[in-house]
């Protein structure tokens, strides 16, 4: 019993001193979202602090996506996606979708999806 009291404080003292840290927390709310686009479908926002260049062709964005109720009784849906956009093929895969890792995603084109669009036209521009 008392080995389980001392792993318990252990990590209830490791937790506390982690979160304590002034530039994690900084870290957390430090975003600068920027609507891109709104239609039927939705809105779309992206976090322009969040562009990353992973190599000379591929970025890295966080992306938060508002789709519009269906029904006047909905609510509508958010929606967070980290994506990994290749610039010269305008081709992209959601690498995260509300913080759940997306392993194995595909590439795949926006379809003409106007939101997406304007989300690989923004992010490539930026980097």
């Amino acid at each position: 019993m008392k080995i389980i009291f001392n792993f318990f404080s252990l990590c209830f003292a490791c937790s506390i001193l982690i979160l304590s840290n002034s530039k994690f927390v900084y870290g957390i709310g430090n975003v600068n979202w920027v609507l891109l686009k709104e239609n039927n479908d939705g809105k779309e926002w992206i976090d322009m602090g969040s562009i990353k260049e992973i190599n000379n062709q591929e970025i890295s964005v966080l992306t938060k996506f508002f789709k519009n109720p269906k029904e006047s009784s909905d609510k509508g849906q958010l929606s967070l996606y980290v994506m990994r956009i290749n610039c010269n093929d305008k081709r992209y895969k959601d690498t995260s979708i509300n913080g759940i890792p997306q392993f194995g995603s595909k590439w795949q084109t926006s379809n003409n999806d106007e939101l997406i669009d304007v989300v690989i036209e923004k992010s490539c521009s930026e980097k």
